[in-house]
């Protein structure tokens, strides 16, 4: 049977897509929290966002202004529409306007947490709050291709003998044998690396490293071979709450605002007329036996 939205009838087609789209993401959700991934849950899933995009496309049509031509054609610049037939892209570009609007008045009505708030998460969770350890690097970046690899390598092995060697100091090899010291001055990312932020076995390579110490030479990407300095180690320590507090404001705001938007959402739900599938009673992960 076709699912049908207050006489809006999704394509089958369409949900197979959103299965697609979703699944990813869905397995890995279910397999966090403990579950075992299920074909009829995942379609369940589909199904619903599809349901709750048409219930919004409908409130948007009825409740917000219908957007002027000029406006419709700088959305129809400013986007991809290319998907849809052309004889109905401005209306889709007219109908996503509305969806915006609709869904910043919401945001507007969502009530920013307080500073009290903040601090009393802060507290609650503050020994989750933790900053890994960290590493500051300089480096020496050669840009390679695959017939100049294997001779990069070797230049790099030479630089770092005369580095170690005492004929070059570090920040001189940088200038002269890095091919973008232009852009980076020599320093590797601008801020401090943490843990889990590079492939394991380079960060492995890398943590190891003394400070003032100098790398191997580091096959970091296929268009790049590195040597690495380290410049300064940082342990891992708790975050502080002047730190984090812009961040978890917005954390909780955003919570808050994605809480008023399910509860509209179900409300929506609530009162429509759906054909073809039944609303399940909570999105949980099914429990593996």
């Amino acid at each position: 049977m076709a699912v049908k939205v207050d006489g809006v009838e999704i394509p089958e087609q369409k949900i197979l897509s959103e299965i697609d789209a979703l699944r990813p993401a869905y397995v890995e959700y279910v397999q966090k929290h403990g579950g075992e991934p299920s074909e009829e849950q995942l379609r369940d899933w589909a199904v619903e966002n599809l349901v709750e995009g048409v219930l919004l496309r409908n409130e948007a049509i009825k409740t917000q202004p219908v957007p002027n031509e000029e406006r419709v054609r700088k959305e129809l610049e400013s986007d991809d529409y290319s998907a849809f037939p052309e004889e109905q892209r401005a209306e889709e570009a007219r109908v996503a306007l509305q969806q915006r609007r609709l869904l910043r008045e919401m945001r507007k009505g969502v009530k920013p947490p307080s500073d009290e708030e903040v601090r009393a998460f802060y507290t609650e969770n503050a020994s989750s709050l933790m900053l890994g350890e960290g590493v500051q690097l300089g480096h020496i970046c050669r840009l390679v291709t695959p017939a100049t690899r294997a001779n990069e390598f070797l230049e790099l092995l030479r630089i770092k003998s005369e580095i170690e060697q005492g004929q070059i100091g570090w920040f001189e090899a940088v200038r002269a044998y890095s091919d973008t010291v232009e852009r980076d001055l020599g320093y590797f990312d601008f801020s401090t690396v943490r843990r889990g932020e590079l492939p394991e076995a380079v960060e492995e390579a890398l943590f190891a490293l003394e400070p003032g110490a100098i790398s191997d030479v580091i096959d970091l990407d296929i268009q790049t071979l590195h040597l690495f300095r380290l410049l300064h180690k940082e342990e891992s320590r708790q975050v502080s709450h002047d730190e984090i507090a812009a961040d978890l404001k917005t954390v909780l705001f955003e919570r808050a605002y994605q809480e008023a938007l399910d509860a509209h959402l179900d409300a929506l739900k609530a009162t429509a007329v759906i054909e073809g599938w039944s609303l399940p009673e909570k999105k949980e992960p099914t429990a593996a036996q």
